[in-house]
């Protein structure tokens, strides 16, 4: 019984580190460029994105002009410089006038793809 009892606590425990490993594979998993746009079209551009509202540019797009004076776009589908890490940190944390979104307003996958699409190699 004692060794019944062993093989099973042994069986329990692989099946956790297998729930595991994938589990964090999959947060670990890289974003896809084509959701991303769709995500981005969807949670950041109605702040961020080219058009105009009012004659006047986007408030995010607005805020980004006025802070890099050109120097950089201020259109971020138009940014080479984004890294995936900054893109979901300043999604998550906020930043300057920008306010942070939570997990269940922007979820981990759609922020990796939000982040792959915005770091997209091919402009």
């Amino acid at each position: 019984m004692i060794r019944f009892a062993t093989l099973w606590l042994v069986g329990l425990a692989l099946l956790a580190a297998a729930a595991t490993a994938a589990t964090a594979s999959a947060q670990d998993a890289p974003g896809d460029v084509a959701r991303g746009k769709v995500a981005f079209e969807h949670s950041c551009a109605m702040c961020h994105g080219p058009g105009m509202h009012g004659g006047r540019l986007l408030p995010g797009t607005a805020s980004l002009d006025a802070k890099y004076h050109g120097r950089v776009p201020a259109t971020l589908e138009d940014r080479t410089d984004l890294s995936a890490d900054y893109v979901m940190l300043v999604v998550r944390r906020g930043s300057e006038g920008m306010p942070f979104f939570r997990p269940t307003e922007v979820t981990k996958q759609d922020l990796r793809d939000i982040a792959a699409y915005l770091t997209r190699k091919v402009r």
